[in-house]
């Protein structure tokens, strides 16, 4: 169902630009209503507001630009208008409370599938919520619950999605080039922007239906197999002293396993792991 642009607060509707693969965004997404606004400060933001304000079922709320881009720690995420994917959809979920951590491993798998099929880019997964190419970071996952009445069958989920799709090395700050990296630069050419959120709505509704039939265990294989993080160097995250380790598995329930430098074995629930800096810290 198509949703005519909006203009509240940060937004400014009007028409949108052309891009690579046709009009951003597509006319539809199957199975999901959606929003687009052509300046918002956060698709996240937006999509809570809309919770907040009683929205139930199913709703991608989609940017062509965000000045206020959230990412995990309350960093802002770069959003350049007419390079980028910046959506977050709203997804009411019925799994138990305790497993909601998986969620984000969940998205992980589904973009990471999406971007594949879409636009021919492989990129691996770095624990718990980027997507990386290179080595470096082309996708940034940030998912949110936000649950407006506790007496609901089914909880609202904001997953939040920010690919970067056509940047030239020069739409990066240059604080970030060395870190960040895009779908077309790493394919050599443009991608289809539509054809990207297209194949990551329909991830989405596939792999989060998979996971509240079958349990996580078909998500962890799936991130198993194109993960960039087990067998690599890395830095704990600020709850487990900064400490470097080694990753080299992923539990069954989620959790990353890793060994520090003086053998000592650790289950990682939650933070955001590092690369040492000879890789590059995304």
């Amino acid at each position: 169902m198509r949703v005519k642009p909006h203009d509240t607060g940060e937004t400014a509707a009007s028409p949108r630009p052309a891009a690579p693969g046709g009009a951003f965004p597509p006319p539809f997404l199957p199975g999901w209503d959606m929003e687009f606004h052509t300046r918002l400060d956060s698709t996240n933001l937006q999509a809570k507001r809309r919770i907040e304000e009683g929205r139930a079922g199913k709703l991608a709320v989609i940017a062509e630009s965000q000045t206020n881009g959230q990412c995990r720690h309350d960093r802002l995420w770069e959003s350049p208008t007419g390079k980028g994917i910046w959506a977050s959809f709203i997804l009411p979920v019925t799994v138990p409370l305790e497993t909601l951590p998986q969620s984000t491993l969940v998205l992980a798998v589904a973009v990471r599938e999406a971007v594949l099929t879409a636009s021919g880019v492989s990129l691996r997964i770095k624990w718990p919520n980027d997507l990386l190419g290179n080595g470096k970071k082309c996708c940034g996952l940030l998912v949110e619950t936000a649950i407006a009445d506790h007496r609901a069958p089914a909880i609202p989920l904001v997953l939040g999605v920010g690919i970067n799709a056509n940047q030239d090395e020069a739409d990066f700050p240059p604080y970030l080039r060395s870190a960040a990296t895009s779908l077309a630069l790493l394919s050599g050419g443009s991608v289809s922007r539509a054809a990207v959120l297209t194949a990551v709505a329909a991830g989405i509704d596939r792999w989060f239906a998979r996971w509240r039939e079958q349990g996580f265990a078909p998500v962890r294989e799936a991130w198993l197999a194109c993960n960039g993080t087990l067998g690599n160097a890395i830095i704990l995250p600020d709850g487990y002293g900064r400490r470097h380790a080694v990753a080299f598995d992923l539990d069954p329930s989620g959790a990353l396993l890793a060994v520090t430098d003086d053998g000592e074995r650790l289950r990682v629930d939650s933070g955001e792991i590092g690369f040492p800096a000879q890789r590059g810290d995304p």
